[in-house]
Parts: structure tokens; sequence; C-alpha cells
């Protein structure tokens, strides 16, 4: 995993004191097309999220959710160390994840990914990058997803060690009577998950390397997690039909560590003719690590 990162070595170390990210890089814009995909990596995927690989059996069953992240490293790790953007990855958590889902990846599927640079944006927390992705089959969107990146801003003189705290937001802004659901990370799934998905940022993967950066150890991914908490509202309130899936989202507040046991709570109500829910998650010690979540399903 070391020579996989050289390139991310490479730009810590370029970008160390960089004050602001480049805003000429927005609209810079990479197209690839994947597959065909696999049963085996439908089931690695699968286990990696810690869902059940049986769920994907079928012939015509749909990719577990947050499937095609498992492409999207080696085209993200080309836009954060790309040259000219200029982004501080010492200082760069993932900040915020959005899925629409239109269609479904199926076992066979060629798709044609667009990932483009949407935004770069000033807030209180740091600078944000937005980038949109967008999965093709044929002409059809199959699904868009928005990711936001947060490179923090430095600390001075606080006593506090960065990259604890990833955003700072308000309390609960919802019930959480209706919907309780406990979810289980393990140990060294931080690590399964970099080798199925080819994230192998060295804060998953490197217990030195996460210190630098400011946490106590390896930290969880936040799409990881999130795919987590789509599988198992899926499971809870979708019959476990994933086709059901319309939309899933959230803001990632604190990390999560291997081995958490973690607490969705929340509320449900409709939106038209979908059912929704709005939800945060917390860790062992009731810390949002998620925080203003929705999931979006079909009847």
């Amino acid at each position: 995993m070391i020579l996989n990162n050289i390139s991310v070595f490479s730009a810590m170390a370029r970008n160390y004191h960089t004050a602001a990210m480049n805003r000429s890089m927005i609209g810079y814009t990479i197209k690839r097309e994947f597959g065909p995909f696999t049963q085996r990596e439908f089931d690695q995927y699968a286990a990696a999220t810690g869902d059940d690989p049986a769920k994907y059996f079928s012939p015509d069953s749909p990719a577990p959710p947050f499937f095609f992240f498992k492409e999207l490293f080696p085209i993200y790790k080309k836009i954060i160390t790309h040259n000219d953007l200029k982004l501080d990855i010492m200082r760069m958590v993932h900040g915020f994840q959005g899925l629409n889902c239109f269609g479904h990846i199926r076992k066979g599927d060629h798709i044609m990914f667009e990932v483009i640079i949407d935004d770069i944006t000033e807030t209180a927390a740091g600078e944000i990058l937005k980038i949109i992705t967008r999965g093709y089959r044929d002409r059809d969107v199959l699904f868009e997803s928005d990711t936001g990146i947060i490179v923090r801003r430095r600390r001075h003189g606080d006593g506090k060690r960065n990259g604890i705290r990833l955003l700072e937001t308000p309390g609960a802004d919802h019930g959480e009577d209706e919907v309780k659901l406990t979810l289980k990370t393990r140990a060294g799934q931080e690590k399964e998950y970099a080798r199925v998905s080819k994230d192998t940022n060295p804060i998953h993967t490197s217990r030195i390397f996460a210190k630098i950066a400011g946490f106590p150890g390896t930290i969880m991914h936040g799409v990881c997690v999130m795919a987590m908490c789509t599988n198992a509202m899926i499971e809870n309130f979708a019959d476990g039909d994933n086709r059901r899936l319309r939309s899933v989202s959230g803001r990632f507040t604190y990390p999560v560590y291997p081995g958490d046991t973690l607490t969705l709570a929340g509320s449900r109500g409709r939106r038209g003719r979908f059912h929704e829910i709005n939800f945060n998650l917390y860790s062992p010690k009731g810390k949002a690590v998620i925080k203003k979540g929705h999931f979006l399903y079909s009847e």
C-alpha cells in the first residue's frame, strides 16, 4: 500500500504550506469506463461494508449501495494530487457524501464514469472541494454522487490537535424517537475496505500517518460508514431491496474508529410518493459522527 500512495506522499510534501486551492481547476473533468463487473466484486464489497453477500447471488441483483466507489479512488487521487490544484492533503477530510439513484449497476455492466470538480468554496470549517460523479450505462444516468472534501483550517495556539473535529454543526434538528438501529464496525475493517475500494489513503491504513494527521489511530472510510447506514435502513425499512433506494446523504462530523458500535437514530416520514428517514449516527460515546442524514426510498 505504500507504493500505491507515492503520489499522495509527494503531494503531501509539495502542498504542506499551501494557503488555498486553485479555483481555476473548477470544471476539471475525468472520464473513464469500468466493467464488466463480476459476482466476486459484488461479494467483496458487500463483505467489506458489513452487508450480506448472499443478497447478491441472483443474476439480476443490483450492486451493493456505493459499490461504484470501488473504482473512484484512483480518479480522486489523480484530482487531489494534481499539481495545479494545490490541495494540502494533511488537512483533508471527507466532509459530506450524497447519492442519487436513477438506476442500478448489475453484473456484466460497463459503466462510464464522469468525475468533475464542481466548485471550491470557503466556509467556517475551511475550504470545500465539491466533486460530482455521474455513472452512465450507454446514455442513461444510473447515479449521481456529491462528494464534499474539506481542507481544514490550521489551528494556532489553542492546544487542540488538528483532525479530531471535522465539522461544526448544531444539535439534532429532528426527532429521533422512531428509528433506532445498531451498526457494528470491526477491527481491521478499514484495511479490508481499503483493499476492496482501492482507497489506500494512509489515514486508513497506517497508524503512523493517522497520528501525524491528528487522529489517535486509523479511521474508517466515510463512504464505508455511509454504506453501512444505507444497508441497515434498506434491510429494516425497504424489505432488503436495494432497488428501492432513491437517495442518501449526510455530513461527516467526527471520525469513526474500527471496532466502534454505532447507533443510528432518526425519524420517519413521507415526501410525496416516497418514504424518508432523517437520521444522525452516534459513536459509542454519544458523539454525532454523521449529522443531517437523509434517506429516501420508494414504495
